[in-house]
């Protein structure tokens, strides 16, 4: 068996910084928006639009990308990626057309590098390693989210403008991007035993990723990690507000949400990689961890989450640290199962940009759906409609191991 590379560790803690400042850097919108719905005379509808374009460009970025690295590899088109990410930060603030803003909102959705980062560190992690590998960079996203905001925050009091923010953040990403193209280093495929990043596979080589079900399964449970996580994060202030909470409160609240994620999505790889190392199935294990310590403690918590929030703020917090642990913890074997099942980055990649276009959308829809369902038939059913859909996360997580290739596919 030959000896995993040790450059992967720089690898993974590249693409962990990497993929942190670009979700940081993502939270300058969340400054600008009240200045631009002044601006623009914007409707809360049309405000949604920005978080909602970018989140369209996420899903149809990645997948795009998914085959331009097929092609060229994973780092230039890391390179491309941050391009699109640089570009309409420097370019917003100087904008005069609430529509071009959107539409640079969804070209910088082609920038959020999840599926850049994670199918390089993925490649270069033997398999009884990948699942921590993928749960640490996957928990750059919500490590990201948290500090940027405390970092944005602290340039807009620094420089006085929404505007500047942008730009000087901006360069911030620009000097991470510059140091990501130092480092980051494509893992080379050849026929490695198991103990060397990607064990390739000659009779995969010629498989039709987009044909997989068990990929398509895997997409639905992005999906289903994706409506529970942003239909949560949208709800949960207006809720506390109803309940008479002021924002301070609503804002530890979500923050808590947040951060639990950048313990539990490596937590989430570390307890699949055990399962394998002590003879598991490698699908089965990825799968049922996302199932039962994800998306069930997920979803039990939001059904539940209005009936304990009346409780009292400590019990609210409780639910949301639980409902904020389980759909981030399903990222590690998200991130994983594509390297794990076709044991080729190229075609691995390409699964997973699938995977991202169909889950990602449920970014897209969340927002919208769960905004409308708690406005008809309120908060109680709008936590239903978010917890129903993390239970499908369940049911999704337990059948994969049944349509997974075996050997001789």
């Amino acid at each position: 068996m030959n000896k995993p590379s040790g450059y992967r560790w720089t690898i993974l803690v590249i693409n962990f910084i990497f993929l942190a400042f670009a979700y940081a850097g993502l939270s300058t919108w969340s400054i600008a928006v009240p200045e631009l719905s002044k601006t623009f005379s914007l409707t809360p509808a049309q405000t949604q639009l920005g978080a909602s374009m970018l989140m369209a460009g996420y899903a149809i970025g990645s997948f795009v990308e998914s085959l331009i690295a097929a092609r060229i590899g994973f780092k230039k088109t890391g390179l491309l990626a941050a391009v699109l990410l640089l570009i309409p930060q420097f370019t917003i603030p100087f904008v005069q057309s609430y529509n071009l803003i959107l539409f640079l909102r969804f070209v910088q959705g082609w920038g959020v590098v999840w599926f850049i980062t994670t199918s390089m560190t993925t490649a270069w992690f033997p398999l009884q390693e990948r699942g921590m590998a993928s749960g640490i960079v996957g928990g750059a996203i919500p490590f990201g989210i948290g500090f940027g905001g405390l970092l944005v925050g602290w340039l807009l009091s620094a420089v006085g403008s929404w505007q500047k923010s942008f730009i000087y953040f901006g360069f911030i990403v620009l000097a991470i991007a510059i140091l990501w193209a130092l480092l980051a280093r494509d893992a080379e495929v050849n026929n490695m035993n198991e103990g060397v990043a990607v064990e390739a596979n000659p009779n995969l080589k010629n498989i039709n990723p987009f044909k997989l079900a068990a990929g398509w399964l895997v997409a639905f449970c992005l999906f289903a990690n994706a409506w529970q996580l942003i239909g949560f994060n949208t709800v949960l202030p207006f809720y506390m507000y109803d309940l008479g909470y002021n924002s301070t409160q609503a804002g530890t609240a979500i923050m808590l949400a947040g951060l639990i994620g950048v313990v539990s999505t490596p937590l989430g790889g570390i307890f699949s990689d055990s399962l394998i190392r002590r003879g598991m199935e490698p699908t089965k294990a990825r799968a049922y961890i996302m199932a039962i310590p994800g998306f069930l403690i997920a979803g039990v918590s939001t059904i539940l989450f209005p009936t304990v929030a009346k409780m009292g703020y400590g019990p609210l917090l409780l639910m949301a640290i639980l409902a904020g642990w389980g759909v981030p913890l399903t990222n590690a074997s998200i991130g994983a199962l594509p390297t794990d099942m076709l044991k080729n980055p190229d075609i691995a990649g390409k699964l997973f940009g699938l995977i991202i276009l169909v889950g990602i959308s449920g970014a897209v829809i969340a927002p919208f759906a769960v905004t409308s369902i708690s406005s008809s038939l309120g908060w109680t059913a709008a936590f239903m409609a978010l917890g129903i859909g993390a239970m499908a996360g369940v049911v999704l997580g337990l059948v994969i191991p049944a349509f997974r290739l075996k050997e001789g596919d």
